[in-house]
């Protein structure tokens, strides 16, 4: 990958290299229930999390910048970027109380989706949520019992930052029309079946209207489920979108 490219995935936690102070966890292992017990076990313990259950909903959020990449790729570059989930390396910093991972690919392709832009938008979507995020939900829900619900809501919110995020940024002007179009079929036109066995889109429940709330200045859009991560030792602190009541007992 050209290095202003690899600059500009850095900002959703891509890396190019992992660094010798740096370990990592295969990304295979998230999908395999034998293993991943020991790394909620060893992820839980370096966030202070309570139960597995937190720690699989912390892992979700993290791992949400997977599919982050992919979209960046496909909307800003018009490119389908191809990951073989048996090269990639979710890169750990052992200092790091909060288990921000970065994400290692191996070797890669792209694909130009331009002249074909409605089939493959469909095969990039297909591939981050049926091939990557629904076996990693149903892997963590059947090793913890946690809810997908929340998990749905985890990967959701980094989905609306990143195109909101590119659609208040004046650099990208010229990609508005393909940003808004992207943003609204991911969320709400895509067919159930490009995220799994669904009978419904399980983006769209999330996208409500934003508020005015507390002590921010901007609206934001308040959550439909709580994350918990104000039960990690090291956040203590509500997020400013958790719906009112989060603030529960370990679960």
């Amino acid at each position: 990958m050209p290095s202003s490219l690899s600059s500009e995935l850095s900002n959703y936690r891509y890396i190019d290299e992992i660094k010798s102070t740096h370990s990592f966890i295969n990304g295979k292992d998230f999908f395999d229930s034998e293993k991943l017990p020991a790394h909620l076990v060893k992820i839980g313990a370096q966030m202070g999390s309570p139960t597995n259950k937190i720690t699989a909903s912390m892992i979700v959020k993290r791992m949400a910048f997977y599919g982050v990449i992919h979209l960046y790729a496909m909307s800003v570059w018009n490119k389908r970027l191809v990951v073989d989930i048996d090269e990639l390396k979710v890169v750990e910093n052992p200092g790091d109380p909060l288990w921000l991972p970065e994400f290692y690919f191996g070797e890669y392709t792209f694909i130009d989706v331009e002249n074909v832009r409605t089939l493959l938008r469909e095969e990039v979507i297909a591939e981050v949520f049926s091939g990557f995020f629904h076996p990693l939900l149903e892997t963590l829900r059947n090793v913890t019992r946690f809810s997908k619900l929340v998990m749905w809501e985890n990967i959701a919110i980094y989905i609306f930052w990143l195109y909101e995020s590119l659609l208040n940024n004046e650099e990208y002007n010229a990609l508005h029309n393909r940003l808004r179009d992207d943003f609204h079929f991911i969320v709400h036109e895509a067919s159930p079946a490009l995220f799994g066995p669904y009978k419904n889109n399980p983006l769209s429940r999330f996208d409500s209207e934003k508020v005015i709330r507390e002590k921010n200045i901007e609206p934001i859009r308040v959550r439909k489920t709580c994350c918990f991560s104000n039960l990690l030792e090291k956040k203590k602190n509500r997020c400013s979108t958790c719906p009112n009541g989060c603030n529960m007992p370990p679960i």
